[in-house]
């Protein structure tokens, strides 16, 4: 406190700095100054998914390990190289071949609608429906034709167009 004359006009963290300067108490540990008992390389830490969504994708790539899909991994990594990649994680492998299965897949369910409505158009305009379109519809077998599979792509961004000697 004030006495015999001390000054008064101390800033906020000069009297901060004047109340932590103490002889009794010590500075706190750096990394650098723990002993050899404490060292680093002593302390136990348990990795783990920091998330929910690391511990989702621990366990998709422990499903796909599990999983073989259509396209073989040799053909992806076969892909994957003439893409320009040099080595190849074998989980990444996987998970391309199974995207692409996917993207396939989606593909050609597509096309398979637009060629049930296109069917289904086709027997409702003519008026008249013959033996054939009495059948259970699950029970009709479809044939992909460039006339479904053409909107197909087009609806994921790929153009398609029969060659000028086609038309």
């Amino acid at each position: 406190m004030a006495s015999d004359g001390e000054d008064m006009n101390v800033t906020p963290a000069e009297s901060l700095a004047s109340a932590t300067d103490t002889e009794d108490e010590e500075p706190p540990l750096s990394p650098k100054h723990l002993s050899d008992q404490e060292s680093e390389d002593d302390l136990e830490v348990e990795e783990g998914p920091a998330s929910s969504e690391e511990a989702d994708l621990d366990e998709l790539l422990r499903q796909l390990e599990d999983y073989t899909p259509t396209i073989p991994d040799a053909l992806t990594v076969n892909m994957l190289k003439s893409a320009g990649f040099a080595k190849v994680d074998p989980q990444i492998v996987r998970l391309v071949s199974v995207s692409a299965q996917k993207f396939i897949s989606d593909i050609a369910n597509d096309a398979l609608q637009h060629c049930k409505t296109r069917t289904t158009n086709i027997q409702h305009s003519s008026g008249h429906s013959s033996s054939k379109d009495k059948k259970n519809p699950k029970d009709r077998k479809y044939t992909l034709a460039m006339e479904d599979l053409v909107p197909a792509l087009a609806d994921h961004g790929i153009t398609m167009r029969k060659p000028q000697y086609f038309v």
